[in-house]
Protein backbone atom coordinates (compact mmCIF):
# COMPACT_ATOMS: atom_id res chain seq x y z
CA UNK A 1 0.00 0.00 0.00
CA UNK A 2 2.72 2.49 0.76
CA UNK A 3 4.16 1.98 -2.63
CA UNK A 4 1.27 2.52 -4.37
CA UNK A 5 1.03 5.86 -2.18
CA UNK A 6 4.36 6.89 -3.31
CA UNK A 7 3.74 6.74 -7.17
CA UNK A 8 0.59 8.17 -6.60
CA UNK A 9 1.84 11.20 -4.85
CA UNK A 10 4.18 11.70 -7.86
CA UNK A 11 1.71 11.30 -10.22
CA UNK A 12 -0.57 13.92 -8.77
CA UNK A 13 2.78 16.03 -8.27
CA UNK A 14 3.78 15.92 -12.01
CA UNK A 15 0.05 16.24 -12.55
CA UNK A 16 0.06 19.97 -11.15
CA UNK A 17 3.62 20.77 -12.67
CA UNK A 18 1.52 20.33 -16.03
CA UNK A 19 -1.61 22.55 -16.06
CA UNK A 20 -1.69 23.58 -19.45
CA UNK A 21 -1.47 20.12 -21.00
CA UNK A 22 -3.76 18.94 -18.41
CA UNK A 23 -6.27 21.65 -19.15
CA UNK A 24 -6.10 20.73 -22.85
CA UNK A 25 -6.18 16.68 -22.72
CA UNK A 26 -9.49 17.38 -20.41
CA UNK A 27 -11.05 19.81 -22.59
CA UNK A 28 -10.23 16.68 -25.19
CA UNK A 29 -12.35 14.27 -22.92
CA UNK A 30 -15.14 16.65 -22.15
CA UNK A 31 -15.72 17.05 -25.82
CA UNK A 32 -15.68 13.41 -26.14
CA UNK A 33 -18.27 12.97 -23.46
CA UNK A 34 -19.91 15.73 -23.70
CA UNK A 35 -20.74 14.36 -27.64
CA UNK A 36 -21.56 10.90 -25.76
CA UNK A 37 -24.33 11.97 -23.08
CA UNK A 38 -26.01 14.43 -25.65
CA UNK A 39 -26.27 11.96 -28.01
CA UNK A 40 -27.98 9.46 -25.24
CA UNK A 41 -29.74 11.54 -23.59
CA UNK A 42 -31.36 12.44 -26.41
CA UNK A 43 -31.87 8.66 -28.06
CA UNK A 44 -33.78 8.26 -24.55
CA UNK A 45 -35.97 10.49 -24.57
CA UNK A 46 -36.67 9.93 -28.62
CA UNK A 47 -37.43 6.10 -27.56
CA UNK A 48 -39.29 7.44 -24.35
CA UNK A 49 -41.40 9.89 -26.47
CA UNK A 50 -41.99 8.48 -29.72
CA UNK A 51 -42.04 4.63 -29.79
CA UNK A 52 -44.83 3.71 -27.56
CA UNK A 53 -47.28 1.83 -28.98
CA UNK A 54 -51.27 1.21 -27.90
CA UNK A 55 -52.05 -2.12 -27.01
CA UNK A 56 -55.53 -3.46 -28.34
CA UNK A 57 -56.04 -0.69 -30.60
CA UNK A 58 -55.58 -0.07 -34.15
CA UNK A 59 -55.79 2.40 -36.88
CA UNK A 60 -57.65 2.74 -39.96
CA UNK A 61 -55.99 5.29 -41.98
CA UNK A 62 -55.76 6.12 -45.60
CA UNK A 63 -52.34 3.71 -47.01
CA UNK A 64 -49.03 5.75 -47.80
CA UNK A 65 -49.75 8.36 -45.10
CA UNK A 66 -48.79 9.02 -41.42
CA UNK A 67 -52.07 8.96 -40.28
CA UNK A 68 -51.72 9.82 -37.04
CA UNK A 69 -50.23 12.94 -37.76
CA UNK A 70 -51.11 14.11 -41.00
CA UNK A 71 -51.70 12.70 -44.32
CA UNK A 72 -54.69 10.85 -44.13
CA UNK A 73 -58.15 11.12 -45.05
CA UNK A 74 -61.30 9.24 -45.14
CA UNK A 75 -64.85 9.20 -45.82
CA UNK A 76 -67.86 9.42 -43.07
CA UNK A 77 -69.17 5.85 -45.02
CA UNK A 78 -66.45 3.88 -44.02
CA UNK A 79 -67.15 3.99 -39.97
CA UNK A 80 -70.42 2.56 -41.09
CA UNK A 81 -68.76 -0.36 -42.98
CA UNK A 82 -66.46 -0.91 -40.16
CA UNK A 83 -69.40 -1.40 -37.77
CA UNK A 84 -70.83 -3.10 -40.68
CA UNK A 85 -67.69 -5.67 -40.16
CA UNK A 86 -68.78 -6.20 -36.55
CA UNK A 87 -66.33 -3.80 -35.03
CA UNK A 88 -67.44 -2.73 -31.61
CA UNK A 89 -66.21 0.53 -31.38
CA UNK A 90 -65.17 2.92 -34.36
CA UNK A 91 -63.85 6.29 -33.07
CA UNK A 92 -63.19 9.10 -35.51
CA UNK A 93 -60.54 11.71 -35.54
CA UNK A 94 -58.59 14.34 -37.51
CA UNK A 95 -54.67 14.63 -37.07
CA UNK A 96 -53.48 17.41 -39.49
CA UNK A 97 -50.84 20.04 -39.38
CA UNK A 98 -51.72 23.77 -39.69
CA UNK A 99 -50.24 27.06 -39.85
CA UNK A 100 -48.80 28.71 -42.78
CA UNK A 101 -44.56 27.98 -41.75
CA UNK A 102 -42.19 25.98 -39.76
CA UNK A 103 -42.54 28.89 -37.32
CA UNK A 104 -46.16 28.71 -36.56
CA UNK A 105 -46.64 24.85 -37.33
CA UNK A 106 -48.88 23.07 -34.88
CA UNK A 107 -50.39 19.79 -34.44
CA UNK A 108 -54.01 19.99 -34.90
CA UNK A 109 -56.37 16.41 -33.63
CA UNK A 110 -60.29 16.73 -33.69
CA UNK A 111 -62.03 14.61 -31.35
CA UNK A 112 -64.95 12.78 -30.33
CA UNK A 113 -65.88 14.69 -27.39
CA UNK A 114 -67.87 11.61 -26.18
CA UNK A 115 -65.27 8.80 -26.57
CA UNK A 116 -61.38 10.31 -26.29
CA UNK A 117 -60.90 10.24 -22.60
CA UNK A 118 -61.26 6.05 -23.38
CA UNK A 119 -57.60 6.38 -25.91
CA UNK A 120 -55.38 8.84 -23.72
CA UNK A 121 -54.31 9.19 -20.25
CA UNK A 122 -53.66 12.59 -19.82
CA UNK A 123 -53.72 14.66 -16.70
CA UNK A 124 -55.48 18.36 -16.40
CA UNK A 125 -52.60 21.02 -15.62
CA UNK A 126 -54.81 23.80 -15.67
CA UNK A 127 -58.35 24.83 -16.30
CA UNK A 128 -60.63 21.65 -17.55
CA UNK A 129 -61.07 19.29 -20.10
CA UNK A 130 -63.06 19.59 -23.47
CA UNK A 131 -66.38 18.00 -22.29
CA UNK A 132 -69.77 16.74 -24.81
CA UNK A 133 -71.78 19.28 -25.09
CA UNK A 134 -68.89 22.03 -25.30
CA UNK A 135 -69.99 25.15 -27.26
CA UNK A 136 -67.80 25.67 -30.89
CA UNK A 137 -64.24 27.46 -30.62
CA UNK A 138 -63.10 25.53 -27.80
CA UNK A 139 -59.76 23.82 -27.65
CA UNK A 140 -57.55 21.94 -25.09
CA UNK A 141 -53.56 22.15 -25.90
CA UNK A 142 -50.10 20.12 -24.29
CA UNK A 143 -48.39 22.00 -22.00
CA UNK A 144 -45.26 21.68 -24.49
CA UNK A 145 -47.15 23.65 -27.03
CA UNK A 146 -48.24 26.00 -24.19
CA UNK A 147 -44.70 26.98 -22.90
CA UNK A 148 -43.03 27.44 -26.49
CA UNK A 149 -46.19 29.85 -26.87
CA UNK A 150 -46.51 31.73 -23.55
CA UNK A 151 -50.21 30.81 -23.60
CA UNK A 152 -52.41 29.70 -20.55
CA UNK A 153 -56.06 28.65 -19.84
CA UNK A 154 -58.33 31.54 -21.09
CA UNK A 155 -56.41 32.62 -23.90
CA UNK A 156 -56.92 32.44 -27.06
CA UNK A 157 -54.77 30.14 -30.00
CA UNK A 158 -55.32 30.88 -33.62
CA UNK A 159 -55.37 27.52 -35.79
CA UNK A 160 -55.47 28.13 -39.50
CA UNK A 161 -56.91 31.90 -38.69
CA UNK A 162 -59.11 30.99 -36.79
CA UNK A 163 -59.34 31.93 -32.73
CA UNK A 164 -59.62 29.20 -30.13
CA UNK A 165 -60.39 29.59 -26.62
CA UNK A 166 -58.19 27.32 -24.64
CA UNK A 167 -60.50 25.90 -22.01
CA UNK A 168 -57.30 23.82 -20.04
CA UNK A 169 -53.64 22.98 -20.93
CA UNK A 170 -53.10 18.63 -20.30
CA UNK A 171 -49.81 16.64 -19.84
CA UNK A 172 -49.66 13.61 -21.31
CA UNK A 173 -46.20 12.98 -21.34
CA UNK A 174 -45.30 11.95 -24.84
CA UNK A 175 -45.64 13.84 -28.38
CA UNK A 176 -49.12 14.80 -27.69
CA UNK A 177 -47.79 17.23 -25.28
CA UNK A 178 -47.26 19.46 -28.76
CA UNK A 179 -50.55 19.18 -29.96
CA UNK A 180 -54.01 20.93 -29.69
CA UNK A 181 -57.20 19.28 -29.51
CA UNK A 182 -60.60 20.62 -30.83
CA UNK A 183 -63.70 18.81 -31.01
CA UNK A 184 -64.26 16.76 -34.29
CA UNK A 185 -66.92 19.09 -35.71
CA UNK A 186 -64.44 22.38 -35.37
CA UNK A 187 -61.97 20.36 -36.72
CA UNK A 188 -64.03 19.53 -39.87
CA UNK A 189 -65.34 23.13 -40.47
CA UNK A 190 -62.05 24.28 -40.03
CA UNK A 191 -60.03 22.26 -42.53
CA UNK A 192 -63.30 22.28 -45.04
CA UNK A 193 -63.77 18.49 -45.11
CA UNK A 194 -67.50 18.33 -44.43
CA UNK A 195 -68.03 14.61 -42.99
CA UNK A 196 -64.30 13.06 -43.75
CA UNK A 197 -62.31 12.03 -41.02
CA UNK A 198 -58.02 11.05 -40.94
CA UNK A 199 -58.22 7.88 -39.31
CA UNK A 200 -60.93 5.78 -37.22
CA UNK A 201 -59.42 4.00 -34.16
CA UNK A 202 -60.96 0.06 -33.30
CA UNK A 203 -60.45 -2.12 -30.87
CA UNK A 204 -58.02 -5.06 -31.83
CA UNK A 205 -60.67 -7.91 -31.67
CA UNK A 206 -59.61 -10.17 -34.27
CA UNK A 207 -62.36 -8.79 -37.00
CA UNK A 208 -59.08 -6.61 -38.12
CA UNK A 209 -55.94 -7.35 -38.07
CA UNK A 210 -52.37 -5.21 -38.03
CA UNK A 211 -51.11 -5.05 -41.66
CA UNK A 212 -54.81 -5.99 -43.43
CA UNK A 213 -55.65 -3.95 -46.15
CA UNK A 214 -59.06 -2.62 -47.23
CA UNK A 215 -60.15 -1.65 -50.58
CA UNK A 216 -59.76 1.34 -51.13
CA UNK A 217 -56.01 2.20 -50.57
CA UNK A 218 -57.21 1.91 -46.33
CA UNK A 219 -54.16 0.20 -44.22
CA UNK A 220 -54.68 -1.44 -41.31
CA UNK A 221 -51.89 -0.25 -38.21
CA UNK A 222 -51.14 -0.38 -34.39
CA UNK A 223 -51.76 2.38 -32.81
CA UNK A 224 -48.87 4.17 -32.65
CA UNK A 225 -47.04 2.91 -35.56
CA UNK A 226 -46.44 6.25 -36.97
CA UNK A 227 -44.37 7.08 -34.04
CA UNK A 228 -41.70 4.84 -34.72
CA UNK A 229 -41.56 6.00 -38.70
CA UNK A 230 -40.74 9.59 -37.52
CA UNK A 231 -38.35 8.15 -34.28
CA UNK A 232 -36.44 6.26 -37.45
CA UNK A 233 -36.17 10.08 -39.06
CA UNK A 234 -33.98 11.25 -36.14
CA UNK A 235 -31.63 7.94 -35.93
CA UNK A 236 -29.40 8.43 -38.88
CA UNK A 237 -28.42 11.82 -37.62
CA UNK A 238 -27.89 10.35 -33.97
CA UNK A 239 -25.73 7.22 -35.61
CA UNK A 240 -23.83 9.41 -37.46
CA UNK A 241 -23.17 12.13 -34.43
CA UNK A 242 -21.77 8.17 -32.31
CA UNK A 243 -19.75 7.52 -35.10
CA UNK A 244 -17.92 11.21 -34.84
CA UNK A 245 -18.48 10.90 -30.93
CA UNK A 246 -16.44 7.00 -31.56
CA UNK A 247 -13.96 8.84 -33.67
CA UNK A 248 -13.54 11.55 -30.87
CA UNK A 249 -12.89 9.38 -28.12
CA UNK A 250 -10.59 7.09 -30.09
CA UNK A 251 -8.67 10.33 -30.85
CA UNK A 252 -8.68 11.05 -27.84
CA UNK A 253 -7.30 7.55 -25.99
CA UNK A 254 -4.46 7.52 -28.06
CA UNK A 255 -3.17 11.75 -27.04
CA UNK A 256 -4.08 10.12 -23.77
CA UNK A 257 -1.78 7.02 -24.17
CA UNK A 258 1.49 9.96 -25.86
CA UNK A 259 0.91 12.12 -22.96
CA UNK A 260 1.33 9.79 -20.11
CA UNK A 261 4.56 7.86 -22.07
CA UNK A 262 6.16 11.63 -22.94
CA UNK A 263 5.57 12.07 -18.64
CA UNK A 264 6.40 8.68 -17.77
CA UNK A 265 9.55 9.13 -19.61
CA UNK A 266 10.67 12.28 -17.92
CA UNK A 267 10.37 10.53 -14.63
CA UNK A 268 12.23 7.07 -16.22
CA UNK A 269 15.18 7.20 -13.68
CA UNK A 270 13.15 7.85 -10.47
CA UNK A 271 10.70 4.92 -11.69
CA UNK A 272 14.16 2.39 -12.17
CA UNK A 273 15.74 3.41 -9.18
CA UNK A 274 12.26 3.05 -6.62
CA UNK A 275 11.96 -0.77 -8.67
CA UNK A 276 15.63 -1.14 -7.51
CA UNK A 277 14.11 -0.42 -4.23
CA UNK A 278 11.67 -2.85 -4.00
CA UNK A 279 8.33 -1.22 -5.78
CA UNK A 280 6.63 -3.83 -7.28
CA UNK A 281 5.74 -3.37 -10.89
CA UNK A 282 1.99 -3.11 -10.46
CA UNK A 283 2.43 -0.23 -8.32
CA UNK A 284 4.15 1.41 -10.98
CA UNK A 285 1.16 2.01 -12.46
CA UNK A 286 -0.52 4.02 -9.76
CA UNK A 287 1.66 6.72 -11.12
CA UNK A 288 -0.11 6.76 -14.24
CA UNK A 289 -3.33 6.06 -12.78
CA UNK A 290 -3.16 9.17 -10.41
CA UNK A 291 -2.41 11.35 -13.62
CA UNK A 292 -4.96 10.33 -16.14
CA UNK A 293 -7.60 9.77 -13.37
CA UNK A 294 -6.88 13.61 -12.69
CA UNK A 295 -7.07 14.22 -16.17
CA UNK A 296 -10.30 12.13 -16.57
CA UNK A 297 -12.38 13.59 -13.65
CA UNK A 298 -11.51 17.06 -14.88
CA UNK A 299 -12.44 16.17 -18.34
CA UNK A 300 -15.82 14.44 -16.97
CA UNK A 301 -17.05 17.71 -14.64
CA UNK A 302 -16.30 19.86 -17.76
CA UNK A 303 -18.44 17.56 -20.13
CA UNK A 304 -21.18 17.78 -17.71
CA UNK A 305 -21.40 20.86 -17.48
CA UNK A 306 -20.99 21.73 -21.27
CA UNK A 307 -23.78 18.69 -21.61
CA UNK A 308 -26.27 19.92 -18.96
CA UNK A 309 -25.71 23.66 -20.55
CA UNK A 310 -26.76 22.54 -23.69
CA UNK A 311 -29.49 20.32 -23.29
CA UNK A 312 -31.13 22.97 -21.10
CA UNK A 313 -30.56 26.45 -23.16
CA UNK A 314 -30.98 24.28 -26.62
CA UNK A 315 -34.11 23.38 -28.34
CA UNK A 316 -34.08 20.37 -30.93
CA UNK A 317 -37.09 20.64 -32.58
CA UNK A 318 -38.75 20.58 -36.01
CA UNK A 319 -41.79 21.75 -36.69
CA UNK A 320 -44.36 20.86 -34.15
CA UNK A 321 -42.15 18.23 -32.79
CA UNK A 322 -39.38 18.01 -29.78
CA UNK A 323 -37.15 15.79 -28.77
CA UNK A 324 -36.80 16.26 -24.82
CA UNK A 325 -33.79 14.77 -23.43
CA UNK A 326 -33.65 12.02 -20.54
CA UNK A 327 -31.28 10.98 -18.24
CA UNK A 328 -31.66 7.72 -17.11
CA UNK A 329 -29.29 5.71 -14.79
CA UNK A 330 -28.53 3.23 -17.44
CA UNK A 331 -27.26 6.23 -19.42
CA UNK A 332 -24.86 7.60 -16.93
CA UNK A 333 -23.27 4.08 -16.55
CA UNK A 334 -22.68 3.44 -19.85
CA UNK A 335 -21.16 6.81 -20.67
CA UNK A 336 -18.74 6.40 -17.34
CA UNK A 337 -17.82 2.65 -18.55
CA UNK A 338 -16.85 4.03 -22.05
CA UNK A 339 -14.96 6.65 -19.96
CA UNK A 340 -13.07 4.19 -18.09
CA UNK A 341 -12.10 2.29 -21.49
CA UNK A 342 -11.05 5.31 -22.66
CA UNK A 343 -8.50 5.78 -19.36
CA UNK A 344 -7.46 2.11 -19.14
CA UNK A 345 -6.64 2.41 -23.15
CA UNK A 346 -4.67 5.44 -22.49
CA UNK A 347 -2.20 3.84 -19.10
CA UNK A 348 -1.98 0.21 -20.99
CA UNK A 349 0.81 0.84 -23.51
CA UNK A 350 2.71 3.56 -21.29
CA UNK A 351 2.35 0.40 -18.27
CA UNK A 352 3.62 -2.37 -19.94
CA UNK A 353 6.61 0.01 -21.52
CA UNK A 354 7.18 0.95 -17.87
CA UNK A 355 6.88 -2.64 -16.67
CA UNK A 356 9.42 -3.64 -19.46
CA UNK A 357 12.37 -0.81 -18.93
CA UNK A 358 16.29 -2.27 -18.65
CA UNK A 359 17.00 -1.15 -14.88
CA UNK A 360 20.53 -1.54 -15.17
CA UNK A 361 20.72 0.28 -18.51
CA UNK A 362 18.67 3.14 -17.42
CA UNK A 363 20.91 3.46 -14.27
CA UNK A 364 23.71 3.50 -16.03
CA UNK A 365 22.57 6.41 -18.30
CA UNK A 366 21.61 7.97 -14.76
Amino acid sequence: MTCILVTLRLGLHDLFSHRRLVLVMSLSIAIAFCMLVILEVYRTGLADKYTELSPNLLVVHESQSLGEFYGSRLSSQLGAELLGMGVSMVIPEIHALTGTSARDAILLRGIDLKQYTRLESFSILSGRRLQSGDAPRLAMIGWRLATSRDLQSGDSISLRGRNFTIVGIFKNGTYMDNQAWISLADAQILLGWGQDVSIYIIPDESVLHEGEFLPGGISISPKGESLHFIADQFKPILDLLGIVAGLIGISTALALTNVLWRLAWQRRGEMAILRTTGFPTFSLAGYLLAQAGGITLLGMFLGGLFAFVFTTGVKLAVPSFTIVPRLETETMLSSLGWICILVFTGCLLPAWWLSHLNLAQLLHSE
